[in-house]
């Protein structure tokens, strides 16, 4: 079902659509308070920053290391799939390329070979590509700052001449006309008390993050909230920038974790465990399993080669095509714990959609701890379901529907704060700093000194 891959992509903490998705639903709430509040140029300003950012933020990582892999790679001979975490896991490695031996393409076991015969130079090499890719994406954001900057500064001069062009015509001209006189000292009479008459002039934020593609991405935030504050353009904007950015920063990589682990403990303690991908719960094999009393004798196994700290007959387990049909390996692969190769275009791949073969990719590293999380999350649903046939279908029914509700309020939770309430609390400070004046700050300030310099021009 559609709805169980988009659940298990957007309950993925490693997947980059939620971050996505959360991303444009604060910037457009950004953008749309600065419309409001500063107007048309601080409206602009905002818009720049939020979407020009996110532009960087999701394109410059992806697009630099394609470029290195295509290149830097390519001349060292070296395959960039091949997990440099692989490489110093001999017992892991070594079963990893045995199984690449049987797979169709012998090309894989041959990039493993190299790669594990050259690991220094391909561990450096992931290490470059990692810094290349980091440095290079922030410093297009800070060239992405200094143009936004200037651009506004223009934008406020040009606006400010242009007031005075017409500030000027009028005092010469129009304001000397008898009718006009005559038409104002009428129209002031009739609305002396009038509370309406607001007028203003004519125009009104290290191997974990090198290996975790959300994690990776963080270090790009906060080298850009960073760069935010240290180039803020007045204290108003520095502070209004750390009440934006440190909320941006929790709601994106921290809080939705802590909701959802909270949504599963409650799970838990209600008897409906909700740690797996919501796809593990409308299968076929997980309830047959249980009912047949087979995902117990699979969680024992593995659980027994867990406990033997004997890793390398682990990963033989693993790989092993007889235990394909395995309720840990099964769960596993559907949780990406275990990564196997996919069918399907760029965006199907993307948004979870693609065929999955099932064949698992030697290439990719496999998290030991992982796999024990999966094991005990079926072996609580073995544990808490009916043992009727039917009770156990309704019984993963209700699961798989609790887990889409909980990824669903963990994101309706964060776009909440991060479109409205932060926008809101940005804009409630400054009114508060301004006896209740939303203007834009920064423009203020550039227009109180072309005031000054156009004084001086006329004194």
């Amino acid at each position: 079902m559609l709805i169980n891959k988009i659940t298990s992509t957007f309950g993925d903490h490693s997947s980059l659509l939620p971050l996505f998705t959360k991303d444009v639903i604060n910037s457009a709430g950004m953008t749309a308070f600065s419309y409001e509040a500063g107007g048309e140029i601080e409206g602009k300003d905002r818009f720049i920053d939020e979407f020009g950012t996110q532009a960087i933020w999701l394109g410059g990582l992806p697009s630099v290391k394609w470029a290195f892999d295509k290149s830097v790679y390519k001349l060292a001979k070296l395959d960039p799939s091949v997990d440099v975490r692989l490489l110093k896991d001999k017992e892991q490695l070594s079963v990893a390329h045995k199984y690449a031996q049987t797979l169709s393409d012998k090309n894989i076991a041959k990039s493993l070979d190299y790669a594990a015969k050259h690991t220094k130079k391909a561990g450096n090499l992931f290490l470059a590509k990692f810094a290349t890719a980091t440095a290079l994406t922030l410093a297009s954001f800070f060239t992405l700052v200094k143009v936004k900057q200037e651009y506004t500064k223009k934008q406020i001069e040009k606006q400010f001449w242009a007031k005075k062009s017409e500030q000027k015509f009028y005092n010469d001209n129009v304001a000397q006309s008898p009718a006009f006189k005559a038409f104002m000292t009428s129209d002031n009479k009739k609305s002396k008390n009038s509370k309406n008459i607001g007028f203003k002039g004519l125009s009104s934020a290290l191997s974990k993050f090198m290996f975790d593609p959300v994690k990776n991405l963080f270090i790009i935030d906060a080298g850009i909230t960073g760069e935010r504050l240290v180039n803020s353009r007045n204290k108003g904007e520095f502070v209004e920038y750390a009440i934006k950015e440190g909320g941006f920063l929790f709601f994106m990589y921290v809080a939705g974790q802590y909701i959802q682990k909270g949504i599963e403990a409650l799970g838990s303690k209600l008897g409906k465990p909700i740690g797996l991908h919501a796809d593990s719960y409308s299968s076929e094999y997980l309830g047959k399993n249980i009912a047949s009393g087979k995902a117990l004798s699979d969680v024992n196994a593995v659980e027994n080669l867990l406990k033997s700290n004997d890793k390398k007959a682990l990963f033989e387990f693993i790989y092993d095509s007889k235990n394909a049909n395995n309720t840990v390996i099964k769960a596993a692969k559907q949780s990406g714990v275990i990564t196997t190769y996919k069918e399907g275009s760029w965006l199907q791949k993307l948004i979870g959609t693609a065929k999955d073969t099932g064949i698992i990719d030697p290439h990719k590293f496999i998290n030991v701890g992982g796999i024990e999380d999966v094991a005990n999350n079926v072996k609580q649903l073995t544990q808490n379901a009916p043992t009727t046939k039917e009770g156990i279908e309704k019984f993963l029914k209700t699961c798989r529907n609790m887990k889409v509700g909980s990824v669903a309020a963990n994101m309706g939770i964060s776009c909440l704060f991060l479109g409205l309430v932060l926008p809101y609390t940005m804009m409630k400070y400054r009114a508060n700093q301004q006896n209740g004046n939303k203007d834009f700050h920064v423009q203020a300030e550039i227009e109180k000194q072309l005031e000054m310099s156009f004084k001086g021009r006329v004194a």
